[in-house]
């Protein structure tokens, strides 16, 4: 886990950042979210969750997102406990998946900053 505000990961990519102002951890994704990022998203969710801060899914730079990402929003948003897992920047392709599953009683979509979907 890193501290910072800046994120410049290749396209297909995940980080988790601890932030200070708001206290949070930032997850973000970028490019295409699937397989090929699966054996990530176990480190990111336990590192994640281990700061007991809530937590931030910045989807902004998602291209595409396949089970394999809606997964990982689950088990994010199941782990947490009683902390809502907040997704910003979700893109129409990201809503329809978290919708399709269900899941919006666990994460809260905002398609920009500060608005809800």
């Amino acid at each position: 886990m890193t501290s910072g505000n800046t994120f410049t990961g290749p396209p297909g990519s995940v980080d988790v950042r601890l932030e200070e102002d708001p206290p949070l951890v930032l997850v973000t994704l970028a490019g295409e979210v699937d397989t090929d990022l699966g054996p990530e998203f176990e480190r990111c969710v336990d590192e994640a969750l281990a700061a007991r801060r809530p937590v931030v899914v910045d989807a902004t730079d998602v291209t595409f997102m396949d089970s394999t990402g809606l997964g990982f929003l689950a088990r994010l948003a199941s782990r947490s406990g009683e902390r809502r897992i907040t997704v910003r920047g979700a893109p129409e392709h990201v809503r329809h998946l978290v919708h399709r599953a269900r899941l919006e009683e666990m994460i809260d979509l905002q398609t920009r900053p500060g608005t809800p979907a």
